[in-house]
C-alpha cells in the first residue's frame, strides 16, 4: 500500500478511544489499499484493472475484510518475485464477486471453513514478522471454539457496557477475533498490518472476561497504530537497532518498544474504564487494581527506553505524546491520593505478547 501516514495537522491524535477517529483511520487505510491495488491490477493489464473495478469500489466504499488485505499482499510479493502465474490467480481471486465481504464483527479459529478457501494458511503465514509464529499456532476444536467464543463474547459485551467509546473503536478497526490454539498456558496475542481488521488471540484456561478485555483492547490498540502510521513506522530507527521491551524478553526493534509502550497505557486505560463502571464483581475489582499497577510498571520500563532512544517520525511524536500526557496525569492522581493504586512492585510479572 501507499506508504504516506496522517498529517498531525490533519486529525486530533488524541490517546482516549474516539468512534468517529477510528472511522477516519480506517477510511484512510483502504483508501490506500484501493490506490495500490488499482494500480497493481492496472500493471498486469486493462482485462484485470476492468475486473478489479467492483472491487475497488467495494473497498472505498466501506469496511474491507482482513483476507482482502492479505491477498494484497501476496499479489505484491508474487509480483516482486516474477511470478506471474502466482499474480495472476490471487488477481483472480481477489477479483471474485464478493470477495472480502465484511459485516458485524466476527469470532473465528484458523480453519478455512470461517476465513475462506485457502485462507487459514494465509493467516498463518502473514500473522506475524516471525514465520516460526504461524507453525506454533493452531485451530481449534470445535468444542474448545465454542468456549473461547463464548468468553470473548462475554469480554467485549462487558466494555460495551463499562467503556463504550473502546467497543466502539474495536468494532470499527476489528473485524475479526481469530481464537487459536498454542503450546504453554500463557497468553498470547498477535497483529499485523498484512492481516488489518484481524486481531489473534489465544486465551489462558482461566483467563477473566476482565483480563479477555483487556487484550482486546491491546490488539485493537496496536491495529490503531498500524493505522495512523499507514502500517510504516513510528520512529526512524533502524530494524536491526534492538532494546529492551516491557512486554517481551527479547530485545525488540524501537518501533516494536513504542508500540509496547503506548498499548500498555491501553491497557491502563482499559482496567481504569472497568474498575470505575460498578460493573465488576469484588474479585474482578480487585483483579484490575492489580492490572493498572502491573501496567504502571510497564509502562515506566517501556517509557525510558523509548524517551532515550527514539528518533521519531512527525506522526510518531504525535502519537506518543498523548499516550505520556495521559499516563503523566493518571500515575500523578495516584501518587497524590493515598486510596489510589499502589506503586508498582518491581517483582510484578510481566504481560507476555507476541507482537512487540
Amino acid at each position: 500500500m501507499g506508504t504516506a501516514a496522517f498529517d498531525p495537522d490533519a486529525i486530533l491524535f488524541a490517546f482516549r478511544p474516539d468512534a468517529e477517529r477510528a472511522c477516519l483511520v480506517e477510511a484512510r487505510v483502504r483508501s490506500g489499499l484501493a490506490d495500490s491495488l488499482a494500480a497493481t491490477l492496472q500493471a498486469l493489464g486493462d482485462d484485470r484493472a476492468a475486473a478489479g473495478e467492483d472491487l475497488i469500489a467495494r473497498i472505498r466504499g466501506g469496511p474491507t475484510a482482513p483476507i482482502v488485505f492479505g491477498a494484497y499482499t501476496d499479489l505484491v510479493e508474487a509480483i516482486f518475485s516474477d511470478d506471474i502465474y502466482a499474480a495472476e490467480r490471487i488477481a483472480d481471486e481477489l477479483c471474485t464477486p464478493a470477495f472480502g465481504h465484511v459485516g458485524a464483527l466476527r469470532i473465528v479459529t484458523l480453519i478455512d471453513q470461517d476465513l475462506g478457501d485457502g485462507q487459514a494458511a494465509r493467516y498463518r503465514r502473514l500473522v506475524d514478522d516471525d514465520p516460526q509464529l504461524g507453525l506454533e499456532i493452531t485451530a481449534l476444536a470445535p468444542p474448545e471454539f465454542a468456549s473461547a467464543a463464548s468468553r470473548v463474547s462475554e469480554a467485549i459485551a462487558l466494555l460495551d457496557a463499562a467503556a463504550p467509546e473502546l467497543a466502539a473503536e474495536l468494532r470499527t478497526l476489528v473485524h475479526e477475533v481469530v481464537v487459536v490454539g498454542r503450546e504453554g498456558d500463557s497468553y498470547f496475542g498477535a497483529s499485523s498490518f498484512q492481516l488489518w481488521g484481524a486481531l489473534f488471540v489465544k486465551l489462558n484456561f482461566q483467563a477473566s472476561r476482565v483480563e479477555i478485555a483487556q487484550a482486546l483492547a491491546h490488539e485493537c490498540a496496536h491495529a490503531l497504530l498500524f493505522g495512523f502510521g499507514m502500517g510504516m513506522p513510528l520512529v526512524e530507527n533502524e530494524a536491526e537497532e534492538l532494546y529492551p521491551s516491557p512486554l517481551r524478553n527479547d530485545p525488540r526493534p524501537m518501533d516494536g518498544v513504542v508500540h509496547a509502550t503506548y498499548v500498555i497505557a491501553r491497557m491502563h486505560y482499559t482496567m481504569e474504564r472497568l474498575l470505575e463502571s460498578g460493573l465488576l464483581t469484588d474479585e474482578e475489582e480487585r483483579e484490575a487494581a492489580d492490572w493498572i499497577e502491573r501496567n504502571a510498571q510497564g509502562y515506566g520500563e517501556g517509557v525510558v527506553v523509548v524517551e532515550r532512544n527514539a528518533r521519531w517520525t512527525q506522526v510518531g511524536e504525535s502519537v506518543f505524546r498523548s499516550a505520556k500526557d495521559y499516563m503523566a496525569a493518571c500515575l500523578h492522581r495516584r501518587d497524590a491520593s493515598p486510596v489510589a493504586y499502589p506503586l508498582p512492585r518491581l517483582d510484578t510479572p510481566r504481560a507476555t505478547d507476541s507482537m512487540v
